[in-house]
């Protein structure tokens, strides 16, 4: 196929999706959709602020967080206001690096225990100090099953014990090595809260009505429901080169599109992590402010459920994946922000042995668009007319456009694909609900690996060793890279183990990934300094915010 008719054929499939780019080619009103997105890309943080700012006002998109206690703060919503404001032993920084946090020294004295030194100079917002007390309570809820935790299964299975050896010292045990342990200790799976807050305030703790008590750069002030949360500087925050530039922060929870995107060209709202994608090419050319694109973790990708049906046939993913045209969604439904992939690991995923990731990934195959290679393995399987009932949220714009470009596909292919559009409460409850999964053979989910940068989180959903292996997928090779992973703490053998296992999932296709995309940040001409990276679940993305030059 020539590049002119592939052109051809990805303008036809983008006037599917955005049903005013003929008229605006013709009128000149439009650029070309193909053409790149011209945004900084690729960056860990923004420059920062260069001065004090008085009150910075950020929306998070994806809505109210459901509530700020860390074990439930599973969610962008709740991750992302709890970010400025709690900590844990570990950090992860904005290149996706990990690094101490309340943590002032780490040491392994054999291959099952890890012993963390606590640092001594770390208050809560009220006064007290840091305690070892502090540390164990707040890693214990997690493995409290009466609690129910959201980052208990998977993440702290390996943990025999958590013990305070000492002051500021806590011992962790575990029943066999775990070398992903460390880096969920910078996540939510990790924060460290006031012991006796928490238990003073039962089941009020993470409320509007009961607070939270961190050791954070910004300290919690009130939650508005339906409105705000609001945070202040911790004047006296351990870390010096994080004590915030901003007074005050407050986090407003618009959803509406249309709102968001006003909102930041008006300046009513100051910034946004992730704003509407149907506004990119408007932000990216605002005199308003500025949108970049950060390192991410982020994938796209049709995941196969665990009902007995034409997903189990290799056949039919080859061909689902052959329909796909990557390049078109990743300029159309992503608007430039996204890249075409077979892999849902990206280098914003590469937390260490990056050379080695670089590597594999050149080694891996370019993402193919053929229709009509796809029709001949449907035709010659004598699978011609199988039906595939796929989910998708129904008031996502990025999966219903992807439905529609799929469909065209599958129709050329002889597959028939029958999407099921559904409240995002009801698609949420696919995650969880065997029950919820039955009807569906598939549903088209957008995921992000935890936010950390560890390829084995995302990769262990498609192994018997996880409880997210939706498609009941058990390949030896994909498995034991994981299994064997999960046990080496060396950084070169770990990446060259889950490497091989990549490239099976390439092969073998137990999720068809369609594109990485990119963290996207908008900022207002009057800030600058926030994370760019997906980072920004868990590190203090705020903390540099400061009047621009």
């Amino acid at each position: 196929m020539s590049t002119r008719t592939r052109r051809l054929k990805r303008t036809a499939l983008l006037a599917l999706v955005l049903p005013g780019l003929a008229l605006a080619a013709c009128s000149g009103e439009r650029p070309d959709p193909l053409a790149p997105l011209d945004v900084p890309r690729g960056l860990s943080g923004t420059e920062p602020g260069a001065g004090e700012i008085d009150t910075v006002t950020w929306n998070i998109g994806t809505g109210e967080p459901a509530s700020l206690d860390w074990i439930y703060a599973y969610d962008d919503s709740g991750n992302t206001a709890l970010a400025n404001m709690c900590e844990g032993l570990m950090r992860q920084n904005e290149d996706m690096s990990l690094g101490p946090a309340l943590a002032a020294r780490v040491e392994h004295p054999d291959r099952t225990t890890t012993v963390f030194s606590l640092r001594d100079d770390v208050r809560f917002w009220d006064g007290s100090p840091l305690t070892a007390d502090d540390v164990v309570f707040s890693l214990e809820r997690h493995m409290d099953p009466d609690a129910g935790s959201y980052w208990g299964v998977p993440f702290y299975d390996n943990v025999a014990s958590i013990e305070a050896t000492g002051a500021l010292e806590v011992t962790v045990r575990f029943t066999q090595p775990d070398a992903l342990f460390e880096r969920m200790l910078s996540t939510a799976a990790g924060i460290v809260g006031n012991r006796a807050f928490t238990e003073q305030t039962g089941e009020a703790y993470g409320t509007s009505q009961g607070g939270i008590m961190c050791t954070g750069p910004f300290e919690y002030v009130s939650w508005q429901p339906g409105s705000k949360i609001v945070m202040q500087r911790n004047a006296d925050y351990w870390d010096r080169e994080l004590v915030p530039r901003a007074e005050r922060v407050e986090l407003t929870f618009v959803t509406d599109e249309t709102t968001i995107a006003n909102s930041l060209i008006s300046g009513g709202i100051d910034g946004a992590y992730n704003p509407p994608l149907s506004a990119t090419e408007m932000l990216s050319r605002a005199d308003s402010g500025s949108l970049v694109l950060g390192e991410s973790t982020d994938w796209m990708a049709v995941r196969p459920t665990e009902t007995d049906g034409p997903m189990r046939e290799l056949p039919v993913r080859q061909a689902l994946s052959l329909i796909l045209d990557r390049d078109a969604i990743a300029a159309a439904v992503y608007r430039g922000t996204a890249t075409p992939a077979l892999t849902p690991i990206q280098p914003g995923a590469w937390g260490y042995a990056r050379d080695v990731w670089q590597d594999a990934g050149r080694e891996l195959p370019e993402p193919e668009f053929d229709v009509d290679a796809a029709k001949r393995l449907i035709d010659e399987n004598g699978l011609a007319g199988t039906k595939i009932s796929i989910a998708i949220p129904a008031d996502s714009e990025a999966e219903s456009k992807v439905a529609e470009i799929m469909s065209a596909g599958a129709r050329r292919a002889g597959l028939d694909l029958e999407f099921h559009r559904m409240p995002q409460t009801a698609f949420t409850e696919l995650y969880f609900d065997a029950k919820a999964r039955e009807p569906y053979d598939a549903f088209i989910v957008q995921e992000y690996g935890a936010g950390v940068a560890d390829p084995i989180v995302s990769m262990s959903e498609f192994t018997p060793l996880s409880a997210y292996n939706y498609g009941g997928y058990d390949d030896p090779v994909l498995t034991a890279s994981v299994a064997d992973a999960m046990i080496t703490p060396d950084p070169a053998e770990r990446a060259e183990l889950l490497a091989a296992g990549q490239r099976r999932m390439v092969e073998d296709l137990p999720l068809i990934t369609i594109v990485n995309a990119s963290s996207r940040v908008y900022q207002g001409s009057r800030i600058t300094g926030a994370t760019a990276s997906r980072a920004l679940l868990y590190y203090p993305w705020a903390a540099k915010i400061g009047a621009a030059k």
